[in-house]
């Protein structure tokens, strides 16, 4: 059961959006190649109109429930985006170090799938580039139900997009 908080929350997006929420997750990590990282990561969801929508929200560190005070504070400044499904070219699993240093760098080249050796001993984020060229990194909870849910949604996701 969803806190009344929670509801108030996701009708909010629904209203702005002018869509309603179907798939949704939490993104512990959230990267792109503009250079903006989240630690503290995003909401992220599928509207029923084909787009894949997110925002994050500031969040401090914790540990044990006490929050911790970062020794350089940076300002937070609100980011959102909603991406249409069928603007995204492909869909890759690749290593979050390569991708926090591909973010931080601001560089446009998509990175390639991390092999199955990687995938077992490095942390992993799903890559989505568009055709554009921008690329998006989220940690996913579950890649494979973002993947199912995405193909629900009209997503043509065998292998890549």
């Amino acid at each position: 059961m969803e806190s009344q908080e929670a509801v108030e929350f996701i009708k909010g997006i629904e209203a702005s959006l002018g869509a309603r929420i179907g798939w949704r997750t939490f993104a512990p990590w959230y990267a792109d190649n503009s250079g903006r990282i989240r630690e503290y990561g995003v909401f992220l969801c599928l509207t029923d109109d084909g787009r894949l929508y997110f925002e994050d929200f500031e969040r401090l560190p914790q540990i044990l429930g006490y929050t911790l005070k970062p020794r350089n504070p940076v300002k937070y400044e609100k980011y959102s985006n909603a991406i249409e499904i069928s603007s995204i070219k492909s869909i890759r699993r690749v290593k979050k170090k390569q991708a926090a240093d591909t973010c931080s760098a601001a560089s446009r080249i998509p990175l390639t799938e991390a092999g199955s050796l990687a995938k077992a001993l490095s942390p992993i984020v799903t890559q989505i580039e568009l055709n554009s060229k921008e690329c998006y990194y989220f940690e996913l909870i579950s890649h494979r139900e973002f993947m199912a849910a995405l193909s629900k949604a009209g997503g043509d996701v065998n292998g890549s997009i």
